[in-house]
């Protein structure tokens, strides 16, 4: 039976240096060919998913943490924060004189509390080290856009499989059918997850579409 499968992309399809094993490609192409759907999930943006990641040959994607969803070129969903919210975060930014890395772990923190209004994520790094904050619309996650596109795609949650390595990546665990961490994810997500599996780096991805059946 063919699944509806769901990758996150930074620490499970690739490693934080943006380097994707071969394996993983491979492994992506067969399961196509084998019948089963392939979609990114990520919190990355559809203008930082680059070309490479493209070129293995995707069913479309999930990106800003699950406020845009996307199926075979055409967007079916899209959440955004208003220009009044934004203008708010970027001069937030300025003032603590932030770009897109994070100065400390303090910055995520202060971040959380001034946009209580939104979500505040930290990701970016092994072992979840917080290299990386982003601020979102509320009461959105992976698993909200994932029942988007299920709807979307008249499939079944029964058959989908998550793949991740973060907090971040939890509610879709839940949500899924079936989930597999990744060796180098962290300690809250392989205690979620049904399945842990190599490191991105050790063709963690390739063996567990094998084991899983999926290629």
């Amino acid at each position: 039976m063919s699944k509806v499968i769901f990758l996150d992309v930074d620490g499970t399809l690739c490693n934080y240096e943006g380097v994707i094993p071969e394996s993983a490609k491979q492994a992506i192409k067969q399961a196509r060919k084998n019948g089963h759907k392939v979609y990114i999930c990520t919190g990355r943006s559809r203008a930082e998913v680059y070309q490479e990641i493209w070129d293995i040959g995707l069913d479309g994607m999930i990106g800003g943490n699950g406020s845009y969803v996307e199926d075979q070129s055409k967007s079916v969903y899209h959440k955004k924060l208003s220009e009044t919210e934004e203008r708010a975060v970027v001069d937030w930014l300025h003032e603590r004189g932030l770009e897109f890395f994070l100065g400390s772990y303090q910055d995520y923190l202060d971040a959380r509390e001034t946009f209580s209004d939104l979500k505040a994520g930290t990701w970016g790094g092994k072992y979840e080290e917080a290299l990386f904050g982003d601020l979102g619309v509320k009461g959105i996650d992976k698993a909200n856009a994932i029942d988007v596109l299920l709807e979307h795609l008249n499939a079944k949650k029964a058959d989908t499989i998550a793949f991740g390595d973060a907090k971040v990546d939890i509610p879709m665990f839940e949500y899924c059918e079936q989930s597999v961490c990744l060796g180098n994810g962290g300690d809250e997500a392989k205690k979620a997850a049904d399945m842990l599996t190599q490191a991105v780096d050790d063709d963690g991805l390739a063996s567990a579409f094998y084991k899983l059946g999926l290629i």
